[in-house]
């Protein structure tokens, strides 16, 4: 396994020509989406402007790297991060043909887009998405920052620039939220974002530091080599050593009914459990339904949550067959088996995802925002891959969606799975009757509590792309 050392001069080209947030998170608590259209006659101007946003704004991997080493050294936050994307016919617009990109094809999910692949993923139809995702997407920019005013005087002058050379059709914003240990949540309440992949020496360091690992005693091993998630830029003339990468983009905006979800897992646990049962023993419905404890804690490590540094910890791995600590039909074991000798690590991708809330939002910062007095809360589901169809066409698909997963009859994945057209059985559940036994079980049933309400395929090209358009 070769992991990238930043500190090795080396790298220094593939890691000032690699956008940000791809191999680490750029780790902001705010953030700003912002999809829009070209406007038609207005190439040049396009092209200008994006050489000019990339040169101001667009965060380098090496930029990031350096904004992390002030951090760690004297709390000084790295201030602005900034990312540009562009979709199959922004690409086109431009005047460059994806469809026959010179040495390297790109990815085919990539090129119809992920309206066109609702066979894929059970999305719902297009015309229960929300209306902005609708319409052709030509390009995305994900601004960041910790300071949520300084972050929304740059969108809203962002928005008045492009409104000279494009129509912007939705503007999402994303809010961390931490529990008491300061983890990051979701809005079920459960810490998300544990288990990524790792792509630097000396996080994988630091991973074992923290897990207490010795030599050859591992029993997950989360490191990953950089093409698990880069491919080589395909519209840049590159030397043998290849310097200038990208990587494709998965966004969807996921709907939680908070209220719903937290009811039915109260109702099953009196269900499962009977209703004077001890609180903590129903606290195991939700860690069945998830994988872990809201702190993070591993349902197959432990049958109550307050594990020491449970909302780090991942040196874990299942049984197999299951040996009724963790569900096969768990989300978090859906989504990522961990199992041994087979290819799920080529599966995995590098998640980026962010809460949202809405209500009522403020139309000079946001004017495309839905106005309401209903609150809305859910998940800016965000991944780079470098294979869509392989990597989360794939974990939708045949690990998610799929009711006979592992084990026959084992339902979808309860938070994220979607039935598409054939419904029955999908959402019952067998649930251990007594944690660490395989059997009896009882069977219990939960609803679909997520909604996917729109979203679009991207690529984040190279900083040497996006500067090279000057060039044109």
């Amino acid at each position: 396994m070769t992991l990238i050392d930043p500190t090795d001069f080396k790298n220094n080209e593939l890691l000032s020509n690699l956008q940000g947030n791809i191999l680490k998170g750029h780790g902001r608590d705010h953030t700003t989406h912002i999809f829009l259209e070209f406007k038609e006659g207005h190439v040049n101007d396009v092209k200008k402007w994006i050489v000019g946003f990339t040169k101001n704004h667009v965060t380098s991997f090496k930029k990031q790297l350096r904004d992390r080493e002030l951090y760690k050294r004297n709390k000084v936050s790295g201030g602005l991060f900034a990312s540009f994307f562009l979709t199959s016919i922004g690409y086109d617009y431009l005047g460059f043909d994806s469809k026959t990109a010179s040495k390297n094809k790109m990815d085919p999910a990539f090129l119809e887009g992920l309206k066109t692949r609702q066979r894929i993923t059970n999305d719902p139809p297009l015309k229960d998405w929300e209306k902005g995702y609708q319409n052709q997407i030509h390009a995305m920019i994900l601004l960041a920052d910790d300071d949520v005013d300084k972050m929304t005087l740059i969108a809203r002058n962002v928005s008045k620039e492009i409104g000279n050379i494009g129509i912007i059709y939705s503007t999402e914003h994303g809010h961390i939220i931490r529990n008491a240990n300061g983890d990051g949540l979701e809005h079920f309440g459960y810490v998300d974002g544990i288990s990524q992949p790792l792509f630097l020496k000396d996080e994988m360091e630091d991973y074992k530091s923290f897990h207490n690992i010795p030599d050859n005693k591992m029993l997950f091993d989360p490191s990953a080599e950089k093409e698990l998630v880069l491919v080589p830029d395909p519209f840049v003339e590159q030397p043998d050593e290849i310097t200038c990468y990208g990587s494709y983009f998965v966004f969807r905006k996921l709907e939680q009914d908070v209220k719903g979800f937290k009811a039915r897992e109260r109702e099953l646990g009196d269900e499962l459990f009977g209703e004077n049962a001890d609180e903590e023993l129903k606290e195991l419905v939700g860690a069945y339904l998830v994988g872990r404890f809201e702190d993070g804690t591993p349902v197959a490590m432990d049958d109550e949550e307050a594990m020491i540094g449970s909302g780090n910890f991942n040196n874990f791995n299942y049984h197999d067959p299951s040996d009724g600590h963790c569900p096969h039909f768990a989300h978090v074991r859906k989504t990522n088996p961990r199992r041994e000798k087979h290819p799920d690590k080529s599966r995995i991708m590098a998640r980026r995802g962010i809460p949202y809330e809405k209500a009522n939002v403020d139309k000079f910062v946001d004017p495309t925002s839905s106005q309401s007095d209903k609150k809305e809360f859910g998940l800016l589901f965000m991944s780079y891959q470098a294979d869509l169809r392989e990597q989360f066409e794939h974990i939708q698909q045949s690990f998610a969606n799929k009711k006979d997963f592992e084990v026959k009859e084992t339902g979808i994945d309860p938070i994220i799975g979607q039935s598409g057209s054939e419904p029955d059985g999908d959402r019952n559940y067998q649930f251990p009757e007594v944690y660490g036994m395989p059997t009896p079980t009882k069977v219990g049933s939960f609803d679909q509590f997520v909604t996917f309400k729109g979203g679009e395929y991207f690529f984040a090209p190279s900083i040497g792309f996006l500067r090279g358009l000057g060039c044109e």
